[in-house]
């Protein structure tokens, strides 16, 4: 016997149900400044304790090691190590979650959040090209790809250039991981940063 529509409504619900609560984890890791800084170090740096995120971010440890307990809870990083330092057990955290949210998300978050996100990461990616123009790396070898390019869509079209750079975001994580499986041998790493960015501007900014 076949399930009844609302028995199908009610599977297709429970299925969903991880996702969304990872969504509601997410947003709510996301949800405060420090927290939000502490998961994306995390991700970022791989493994470390509260006491080496409280130096790299000047944040007093008390305050630190909240937040990372939070998150723990949020399943936003786990424990993977202890080690005994000068008489104490410190802790050490990786994250299970990347500091990505939907748009949805966004719209959910704390303005004065929202502002510290999108501005860090126009930092971040600033930081990144000026520590390579230091290091003689990018516009010293042809290994580098820069593009500036003004368009003008109509609503569908900017629409379906967001759903684009999703794809090529999901497959440059794919290129990471298989990466990561050739890698596994101790062959070294080639560190690099990639930024994907669209996002509307005044009409004017197109002209300069």
């Amino acid at each position: 016997m076949g399930k009844r529509a609302g028995e199908e409504a009610a599977a297709i619900d429970a299925a969903e149900l991880p996702s969304k609560k990872k969504g509601t984890n997410r947003l709510e890791a996301m949800n405060h400044p420090l927290r939000a800084r502490v998961l994306r170090l995390l991700v970022e740096r791989g493994v470390m304790s509260p006491a080496e995120l409280s130096r790299t971010l000047r944040a007093e440890l008390s305050d630190v090691s909240y937040h990372v307990r939070r998150l723990e809870k949020l399943e936003c990083v786990e424990l993977v190590d202890t080690r005994p330092v000068r008489g104490a057990l410190e802790h050490f955290y990786r994250a299970t979650e990347r500091h990505l949210i939907t748009t949805e998300e966004f719209d959910k978050l704390d303005p004065i959040v929202a502002d510290d996100i999108v501005l860090n990461s126009f930092q971040r990616i600033v930081d990144d090209v000026v520590a390579s123009r230091k290091a003689k790396m990018i516009g010293y070898d042809r290994h580098f790809y820069l593009a500036r390019t003004p368009y003008i869509f109509d609503e569908q079209g900017y629409q379906e250039g967001m759903d684009l750079l999703e794809r090529c975001r999901e497959e440059m994580s794919e290129i990471e991981r298989r990466s990561a499986e050739r890698r596994v041998s101790g062959a070294p790493g080639v560190a690099a940063s990639g930024s994907l960015l669209l996002f509307k501007v005044p009409n004017a900014s197109l002209d300069t």
